[in-house]
């Protein structure tokens, strides 16, 4: 166990009683509040003529959303800094993935021949 303080990490985990870790539960109905509205703001969104703005804006409160379900339904935001290393490397392994098939997925229009 650590000399300095409470242990971190992995080490929590093997010397710190689960009943000793308890946080408590965060305030799901202020939660729910919020992503009512995001979500209203994403329905108004579509309003908007530009559709680049459109779509900057539907990302990104959807980003937000998910990390707001991730935090507080999933408890996430309780967990050892593992865990946040294990999502940043899957995170990264998704940019990779995207990156390896994006030319698979860009129409190639050079070899295109019209029939006449």
């Amino acid at each position: 166990m650590s000399t300095h303080g409470k242990p971190q990490g992995l080490e929590h985990e093997l010397w710190v009683p689960a009943e000793d870790d308890y946080h408590g539960h965060p305030n799901y109905l202020k939660v729910y509040i919020y992503l009512l509205i995001l979500f209203a703001i994403t329905v108004f969104a579509s309003l908007i003529p530009n559709p680049m703005i459109v779509f900057i804006v539907v990302f990104s409160i959807s980003i937000i959303k998910a990390s707001m379900v991730i935090l507080n339904f999933m408890h996430l935001k309780w967990e050892p800094n593992i865990i946040w290393y294990m999502l940043l490397l899957a995170l990264i392994a998704l940019a990779f993935l995207f990156l390896g098939l994006y030319p698979d997925t860009v129409p190639i229009e050079r070899f295109f021949v019209p029939n006449g």
